[in-house]
């Protein structure tokens, strides 16, 4: 396994646990202690992994932290395909749709069925470059402040343009979703942005894999029986099933 690979997953096993030792890692991978701590101090250095004398964790393990955007992305990344699968499928000709920030948001582009014409509207820079190169994409990037961790713009600027605005879908990434708190975001500057991309669409769809569900962030921008549908992963837990069963929630 080249270390790209092997780093990718230990990024993923973090993401899902908080904490992991270096003999579960030198275990799991079948590689020795020095090469795992090599792993950890990259991490460390670029990712923002605390590295401990027995192994890792993420920073401040408990009500969740914000991750850039450059760490998200390698986490999880086939679930977050076959979602992105998903929420392209029910985009159809003519629509407009609302893309927030987040790593699996993005792809959904990647997936897009045959159309002539369609209108993106997002928060999000890494977004708004990814669509830019669709020929038939019309393209509403509202500005306002730069955040370089998320790649999203937000401020007061980006909220009144925003409010002026109606689409037809809203794919909604997230970092946290439970049953107690619904959708919460790490940082409080981007939370307004969020609840808006909610308020202007007629159809949302929160948009995320498996590891976000029983995770509590700062701020709520969303509840859960706001949403049209969950486009989720097989590991969709249990009792957000039943709720969505109870709600009304399409799970796709």
């Amino acid at each position: 396994m080249l270390p790209i690979e092997r780093r990718r997953r230990i990024l993923e096993l973090l993401s899902k646990n908080g904490t992991i030792t270096v003999a579960e890692l030198v275990e799991k991978f079948d590689v020795g202690e020095a090469t795992i701590r090599r792993d950890l101090r990259y991490l460390e250095k670029n990712y923002g992994v605390v590295v401990t004398y027995g192994g890792a964790h993420l920073p401040h393990y408990g009500m969740l932290q914000e991750f850039p955007l450059t760490q998200k992305t390698l986490i999880n990344t086939e679930q977050k395909n076959l979602i992105a699968q998903k929420a392209a499928a029910l985009v159809q000709e003519g629509d407009s749709i609302g893309l927030n920030a987040g790593s699996t948001v993005e792809l959904i582009l990647d997936y897009l069925p045959k159309l002539t014409a369609l209108t993106v509207v997002t928060l999000s820079l890494n977004v708004a470059v990814r669509a830019a190169k669709i020929p038939y994409v019309n393209l509403v990037l509202p500005g306002g402040v730069f955040r370089r961790t998320s790649y999203e713009f937000c401020g007061s600027h980006a909220e009144r343009f925003l409010s002026t605005l109606s689409v037809d879908k809203a794919f909604i990434g997230a970092s946290a979703v439970s049953l107690e708190k619904g959708v919460t975001h790490p940082v409080l500057e981007e939370v307004p942005l969020n609840r808006l991309m909610m308020e202007i669409a007629r159809e949302k769809y929160l948009v995320v894999d498996s590891s976000k569900f029983g995770r509590v962030a700062f701020g709520q921008f969303a509840r859960l029986e706001e949403f049209t549908g969950f486009i989720v992963d097989d590991d969709f837990p249990a009792d957000m099933r039943a709720y969505a069963a109870a709600h009304d929630i399409k799970v796709i």
